[in-house]
């Protein structure tokens, strides 16, 4: 008898080892990672003024860098309590998913397919697409597309609607918007298809390039999260200042600031 409840007690306890660690690990509240931690950790773009990229010494400056920092101070009161990651239009999700940042402030369109990856905050910023182009180019509408060659960068919507708004356009993929711009300089390609947020940059940079007349989609740019319950009260937060800067004309003091 003795034996037999030995064996039972034995397999109770496997059982219920066995059952806690089947169970999946629920992962940390995002919100107190970042007080234990006391930073947070922002991906963002190091190649896109006005919006973020590096002066000549290195530091991360624009309309996003100065937004993080508004985030930093409201979540841990304190605006350098930030550090920021380089992302691109290809690796920041998986970036942000793997635990690498926070969340994203990359000039990032929110949209039905992301929003099945991530979770975005309310707009910061609407931007529309258009087509960069050199000063000297015959194209000055989507209706001169016509089989042209357009480039366009990996990971961004732009891929996606040029194919919509132009089908009989040439589609060409590059990397980064250096690579797509380079390739424009050099003739490769006719055109290359982006947010006119980074065109800017790219115009304070070369006077030869410019836009065509139209933009042919709004794109509401939304800070990602990762997507779950561990995101939920930082997302909140961030809806509520957005909402708050939006309205007590925070957002637009940003805007006068950076884009011109």
């Amino acid at each position: 008898m003795k034996k037999i409840l030995t064996n039972l007690l034995i397999i109770i306890i496997i059982s219920v080892f066995a059952v806690a660690c089947g169970k999946k690990q629920q992962p940390m509240d995002l919100y107190d990672v970042i007080q234990q931690r006391g930073k947070i950790v922002v991906g963002v773009k190091d190649n896109i003024p006005p919006f973020s990229s590096k002066d000549k010494d290195g530091n991360y400056v624009g309309f996003e860098i100065d937004l993080a920092k508004k985030i930093a101070s409201r979540l841990l009161g304190d605006e350098n309590a930030v550090e920021f990651v380089t992302v691109t239009p290809s690796n920041r999700i998986s970036m942000l998913n793997s635990g690498q940042a926070d969340m994203i402030i990359a000039t990032m369109t929110i949209n039905t397919s992301r929003l099945s990856m991530v979770d975005f905050t309310e707009p910061y910023y609407i931007a529309g697409q258009t087509v960069m182009v050199k000063k000297s180019s015959k194209i000055k509408s989507l209706y001169d597309l016509k089989a042209k060659k357009i480039g366009v960068v990996f990971g961004t919507t732009a891929n996606e609607s040029i194919r919509t708004v132009a089908p009989s356009s040439l589609v060409a993929g590059f990397k980064t918007y250096d690579e797509a711009v380079d390739a424009l300089n050099q003739g490769l390609v006719d055109g290359v298809a982006m947010d006119d947020t980074v065109l800017m940059g790219y115009k304070l940079k070369d006077s030869s390039l410019i836009a065509i007349s139209q933009k042919y989609t709004q794109e509401p740019y939304g800070i990602a999260l990762r997507k779950g319950t561990e995101s939920t009260r930082v997302l909140e937060m961030l809806d509520g200042y957005i909402s708050h800067a939006k309205s007590s004309g925070e957002i637009n003091k940003l805007k006068a600031k950076w884009v011109k």
